[in-house]
């Protein structure tokens, strides 16, 4: 197949949107599928060259989220790029100016358009004091979702949400887990003492941006309380984000932040904690929190979103009600004090990692690809 690809998010701007798009271009690739990706314009790293199968487009950091990258695409060139690549199909995978331009031209070239939904938005909104903008979002995105054959939801529970807001031609393109890539034999005594932590300390990792809607006040809160009832844990903060400065001067306890980490070294910083902390009620499926679990290492997680599609209390993760303002607390001291319940959700995340790899997930995405490309598949519904 053919594949036009476009998002206003993609390495190496690293987020769980970027990282599963590059994950799956790699992946078609190397099943002899050729994709083309349609992205904003992002700072290079160091000693790396251009993509040759990325086509980027001039923007500037968005506002509330300043890692994310507004794009300003110039459709035309756009158009003629897309033209000579020659696509069966297109995928948005993001809603806005990147997403628009790739709509707007698939329509004019009459190419099949799937679209896949991975934010949360209405949660979004509320950590961002925007829910006036509730109702004119949900009216945009029901009709730009209503342009294409299929939306794809990365979790039953973002399905369902889906559908309840009007839009009810979807499916599932769920994710996987290299079990490989990430594993308990990661674990590094060398890594834990770099940080100052010894072998007999707790080390509490959280891994994602540091954001708002991650709901990171949640571990910070709630750190104090944590720390004094177990004065050898250690909170271990590794990503990149708007919080980064306002954690560091927090003059929390036993609080590290270790920056982006990726590779081996990202494997590391999972295997070598105790216990994984995902405080977000906004992931639309919790690709860390699976990663955690291929790592051998237990979550503690609250019981919302995507995570419920494999998540389960007490087997593989422990699972809080965002809802009760002790539950957090009461989790994470329960975790840090009983090591048979951690070795216990350790080994059942780590039979439920090794059944999420990413073949059949990529099974799936070119199930929906070609049903779409099929002369049936192609004809476009009714907006909801």
């Amino acid at each position: 197949m053919r594949i036009a690809l476009f998002t206003e998010v993609y390495v190496p701007m690293v987020s769980g949107v970027s990282l599963t798009l590059k994950r799956t271009a790699d992946a078609l690739r190397r099943r002899g599928h050729q994709i083309r990706v349609y992205s904003a314009t992002y700072p290079a790293l160091p000693g790396t060259g251009p993509d040759p199968n990325l086509h980027t487009s001039r923007s500037q950091p968005f506002h509330l989220s300043p890692q994310v990258e507004w794009a300003a695409p110039d459709r035309a060139e756009v158009q003629g790029d897309l033209e000579r690549f020659g696509p069966e199909i297109v995928h948005l995978a993001t809603e806005f100016p990147m997403g628009l331009a790739g709509l707007r031209i698939a329509q004019r070239l009459k190419l099949p358009i799937i679209a896949s939904a991975h934010t949360d938005y209405e949660r979004y909104a509320s950590r961002y004091r925007m829910g006036w903008a509730l109702p004119v979002g949900w009216a945009y995105l029901r009709w730009f979702y209503g342009q294409a054959s299929r939306v794809l939801a990365p979790s039953t529970a973002y399905e369902v949400h889906l559908q309840r807001r009007g839009i009810r031609h979807t499916g599932i393109w769920s994710r996987g887990v290299d079990t490989h890539q990430f594993g308990p034999e990661y674990r590094s005594p060398q890594y834990r003492c770099g940080l100052g932590i010894g072998p007999e300390d707790m080390l509490v990792a959280y891994v994602g941006r540091l954001a708002p809607e991650k709901g990171i006040d949640r571990i910070l809160s709630t750190w104090p309380m944590i720390a004094r009832l177990h004065p050898r844990a250690h909170l271990v903060f590794t990503g990149h984000g708007q919080l980064e400065e306002t954690i560091r001067r927090s003059g929390l306890p036993r609080v590290h932040l270790t920056g982006t980490r990726s590779g081996i070294d990202l494997a590391v910083s999972y295997a070598s904690a105790d216990v994984f902390a995902m405080p977000s009620e906004t992931e639309t499926f919790g690709n860390v929190t699976l990663e955690a679990m291929a790592s051998g290492v237990p979550p503690l997680a609250v019981s919302a979103g995507g995570v419920l599609d494999f998540g389960r209390h007490g087997e593989n993760a422990w699972m809080v009600d965002a809802k009760d303002p002790t539950a957090w607390v009461s989790g994470l001291d329960r975790l840090l004090a009983d090591g048979r319940l951690r070795r216990r959700l350790a080994e059942g995340g780590r039979v439920t990692a090794m059944a999420r790899e990413w073949g059949p997930v990529l099974d799936g995405l070119l199930e929906h690809y070609a049903a779409i490309i099929g002369p049936r598949g192609s004809q476009r519904p009714q907006a909801a």
